[in-house]
């Protein structure tokens, strides 16, 4: 219920349903149950709340708990509440890939660049090594696998060209590219042409090529759905009239007639 209340920004129902676990039914929250509250008060922009709730546990903050309120910090932009998590972090797991990757964006959408060099510095040094992203869809019975700027498809051609239509539709519905997502040091026309072929596009836009009208298009991410192409795929969902789903790391998202089924709280 606290995992539910999060994903859907019922934020004081989740603080109601935590603290009635033990006040009604004698059932001390355990670190799951903290980590899922942190997470709830800071999807929610309540980092002070969520920081304050940490340092009041009746034991030792994990790894997870430490972690939810890094990628809340990040998503709020607090700087220095995610520079304290992340220390805490790679105190416990110096090894943790993916909180080096949400101290680095961090500082990349803030043009911290120097220390973003730091962090990457210091991800060789440890071994540490970054996942690369990737989404496919099934066509015909076959996986149909994309990366960011994909080179290697057979019908590569084709579906930029598509894309490219697609990308002056959408901006005329008001769509603006959402450059500070851009994790590189580059100047911004770049850094809105680094985004159009995001992996989730690429295997939208196929997928909305090679798959009869009337049938849902149905794409895979191996990890959470970019902003950018959230915002995009909303859009396009209009356009074509179509369903598309997209599966990534944290839940299903399905978009039709313009609108997410997450409500864009995810």
């Amino acid at each position: 219920m606290l995992s539910a209340c999060s994903h859907i920004g019922l934020t004081d129902r989740g603080i109601e349903y935590f603290h009635s676990m033990d006040k009604d039914y004698g059932v001390k929250p355990n670190s799951k149950h903290y980590t899922c509250t942190v997470d709830l008060l800071g999807r929610a922009g309540r980092l002070e709340e969520a920081h304050n709730l940490i340092r009041n546990m009746p034991f030792e903050p994990d790894v997870a708990t430490w972690g939810a309120l890094l990628g809340a910090s990040r998503l709020h932009g607090n700087m220095e509440l995610s520079e304290k998590a992340a220390e805490m972090v790679f105190k416990m797991e110096p090894h943790n890939s993916g909180m080096y990757v949400l101290l680095s964006n961090l500082y990349a959408a803030s043009g911290r660049w120097v220390d973003v060099s730091k962090i990457r510095l210091k991800m060789r040094e440890v071994g540490v090594q970054k996942t690369p992203g990737y989404s496919w869809v099934e066509v015909h019975n076959k996986i149909h696998t994309f990366t960011v700027g994909d080179c290697f498809h057979p019908e590569k051609r084709r579906i930029y060209a598509f894309l490219e239509e697609l990308d002056l539709k959408i901006k005329q519905e008001g769509y603006v590219p959402s450059t500070k997502l851009v994790l590189h040091d580059v100047e911004d026309e770049e850094k809105k042409h680094m985004l159009k072929y995001h992996s989730e596009k690429l295997a939208v836009a196929f997928g909305i090529l090679t798959i009869p009208a009337g049938r849902p298009i149905r794409v895979m991410k191996n990890l959470r759905v970019c902003e950018d192409c959230h915002i995009a795929i909303k859009h396009i969902s209009k356009i074509v009239g179509r369903l598309i789903i997209v599966r990534d790391s944290y839940r299903f998202h399905h978009f039709s007639e313009g609108i997410c089924s997450c409500g864009d709280y995810w």
